[in-house]
């Protein structure tokens, strides 16, 4: 039987020590072996809770891979901290699967133009399609190949899947910049009423529909 537990430790051990956390990365140790010699998780649910626990850790940039390097990571913290508190391993992926088909841009309420940056694209990828990933690497035994990020974001399959949405946004033209500051003015008529704008991304990429909270638009019923 695969011991999921000290495979997710081991896991996060490797990406703290690539990222130079060296404190944690032995507090890890710690873990694996109180884990080996005696069963014990005690030492490893000290780790959370409070300013500079755990949970503070921040691994990836704001970059591609950063994003799908982080979401790995917390996911893997998920995982070890579940099986630590005596959760079942199906109730564990699940909580991390409670996925949004919500991805947010710009939008200008006089005009209509819309726009939304690449990288909330790549985000919303990683955070709609990495839950089934990591499920299906962990009981496949595979999950090492999951720290490899810039391998992942290669993969055929998540390549077909951005190119579908970037897609869907141009055909409702809806410009693509790879842009990630702040949008004060409208970058067609130069209108200040820009607002945060929320589109659904359905069917499988196939499909994109305007979230129904979002504020009215002129020239919309």
């Amino acid at each position: 039987m695969t011991d999921y537990y000290k495979q997710s430790l081991e896991h996060l051990r490797i990406v703290l020590l690539e990222n130079q956390y060296d404190f944690w990365a032995n507090w890890l140790s710690e873990d694996i072996e109180n884990w080996e010699k005696t069963k014990s998780t005690e030492h490893h649910l000290r780790a959370y809770g409070g300013m500079g626990s755990f949970n503070d850790v921040v691994i990836g940039n704001q970059d591609s891979a950063g994003l799908w390097q982080g979401q790995v990571f917390g996911m893997l913290q998920s995982l070890a901290y579940g099986l630590a508190s005596g959760e079942v391993l199906e109730d564990i992926l699940a909580r991390n699967n409670t996925t949004s088909t919500q991805i947010s841009g710009w939008r200008c309420q006089d005009c209509g133009a819309a726009r939304i940056n690449s990288i909330d694209i790549e985000r919303f990828l990683c955070v709609s399609v990495l839950p089934q990933i990591f499920a299906n690497y962990l009981k496949n035994n595979r999950l090492i190949e999951l720290l490899n990020t810039n391998k992942l974001i290669s993969s055929e399959d998540i390549s077909n899947r951005k190119t579908a949405i970037e897609r869907l946004f141009g055909q409702s033209n809806i410009e693509i910049t790879s842009e990630n500051n702040w949008l004060w003015t409208c970058p067609k008529c130069g209108s200040e009423k820009v607002c945060s704008y929320r589109w659904e991304i359905l069917n499988n990429e196939t499909k994109i529909i305007e979230s129904d909270d979002n504020l009215e638009i002129k020239g919309q019923k």
